[in-house]
Order: structure tokens, then sequence, then C-alpha cells
């Protein structure tokens, strides 16, 4: 591998290096989250994640990022449950990898901020395919809450991220509260952490690293404990899950992120 390129933050919960530059557009007041009536939408929905998307892109996850699995077996027992999954955020193919290598055949939905749905003329389209943009007002957040009930009601899966921006390559584990794990316990639903790490190519060595996905056992929240205690004991379970693959030697460091050195005040003559 060559030197890492070097990166430097300011705010490790805030800053944004998915270079995406979308224009961002608050959600339209009719917006619906979830379409239960329409069977034109669910059925062209369908076709559009099992037969156009996850085959495009498990060969875009094969011949482009090299993507292996490691723990998909721990996904057995959770065929027939609802899930929720927890990544770290390093890619932009993260909307994608979870339901395409690990949760298959389980439908997945994603929650993502509302860039995901600005983009002209696909906003429909990125509902289809499973888009569950997070709510910026209380009339939304009503639909998102309903919508996660629903689709845990479907036995589907729900991948969160709780690092919540993109930082390209990362190899370390960024601070994240417990506030995204309200779902699975007030639910008591189960937990797979995801954790996303990058292997040095045997061959082409200048270009970016492989990835390798590691797929947790199900952690399933205490209900014995309060509700905040449960979010934090989720939180702290997936955080360290993520945190030891992500210290292996085989995690490369293509990207190198360093916190910005703080100016130096002029010191007064």
């Amino acid at each position: 591998m060559k030197k890492p390129k070097i990166v430097y933050y300011e705010d490790a919960l805030n800053d944004d290096f998915a270079g995406t530059k979308i224009r961002h557009k608050p959600l339209p007041k009719k917006y619906k989250y979830v379409h239960k009536k329409n069977i034109l939408w669910i059925a062209f929905s369908f076709i559009l994640y099992y037969i156009v998307a996850i085959p495009l892109f498990w060969l875009t996850g094969k011949l482009i990022y090299g993507v292996q699995v490691k723990g998909r077996k721990n996904m057995r027992r959770l065929r027939a449950q609802p899930v929720f999954f927890y990544g770290n955020h390093t890619q932009i193919c993260d909307a994608w990898n979870i339901q395409t290598f690990i949760a298959g055949p389980k439908r997945c939905y994603i929650t993502a901020d509302q860039d995901a749905t600005s983009i002209p003329g696909i906003r429909g389209f990125v509902t289809m395919l499973g888009c569950l943009p997070v709510p910026e007002k209380p009339d939304e957040a009503v639909k998102f809450k309903e919508a996660i009930k629903y689709r845990i009601w479907q036995r589907a899966g729900i991948i969160i991220y709780p690092e919540r921006h993109i930082w390209n390559y990362s190899t370390h584990i960024r601070p994240f509260p417990s506030d995204s794990f309200v779902y699975p316990a007030e639910l008591g639903t189960a937990v797979v952490a995801v954790s996303c790490t990058y292997r040095a190519r045997k061959v082409f060595k200048n270009l970016p690293p492989l990835i390798t996905l590691h797929v947790s056992k199900p952690i399933y929240p205490d209900m014995s404990l309060s509700l905040p205690e449960r979010k934090e004991d989720l939180r702290k379970k997936v955080y360290n899950f993520l945190l030891d693959h992500s210290s292996e030697d085989e995690n490369v460091e293509y990207i190198a992120y360093r916190k910005k050195p703080a100016e130096k005040k002029e010191e007064s003559k």
C-alpha cells in the first residue's frame, strides 16, 4: 500500500467527507413513508429492489470493491425475525452492501438524511429502494416512527449508520450517541453490528483497498433495564464490536484522518 493520504477533521460528530454536494430539499408535506394500499407501487418496488438493484449492486460490490463477508452464518437465526443493523459509515456503497451481501433475502430499509431524497427526479426510486429519510419536523417524526414499526412488523431489516456522516476509507470508529438505538430498545428487537474494514490488494496495489464486512451475532436489548440503560447497553456492545474489528492488523489505512491542530493565538504585544 502507498502512504495514506492525510485528511484533517475538526468535529468527529458532524464533519462529512462524502463529497456529494447535494442541494438539500425538505420533504414535501404529502410525502409517504409507506405505501400500504398502492399495489402498483408495491409491485414496482419489489421488481426494482430484487430484480434490478440487488443483482447490480452485487456485481458492483464484487468487481469494484471486492466485498467479502465474515460471520454471515450469524444471520441464520434471524431469517424470520426483524433486525436492526448498525455499521460504521465509510463508503457510499454502505447504502446497499448490507442488503446485498448480508441480509438477503430479507428486505431492508435504510435510514438516511434528507439529502438522499433531494436529488431531482429520483425521490420515488430512492423511496422504493428502501430509503427512510430521517425526520426534520414533528409531523415527519410521527410518520417515520410509524414506518419503522410497520417494517418491523413485516420482519424486515432496518439499517442505521450511527456515525451519520461518510468518512471515506476511515479505519477508526467515531463516537456516536445512544439515541439511534431507541427503536430496538423500545421494541425488544434484535440488533446486528456490521464492521466494514479494508484489506490490501494483492495485485493493482496502488488502487484503493478491498472491503471486508464482519457480521456480529444477534444482540438483544436487556428488557429488565430502563429504556435509557437499554439504549446505552446496545450502543456499547455495537461500538465495541466495531472497534474490535477496526483494530485488526488486516485493516489497512488508505486515508488517514487526523484531528486538525488548534490554531495558535497571536501573542499579545
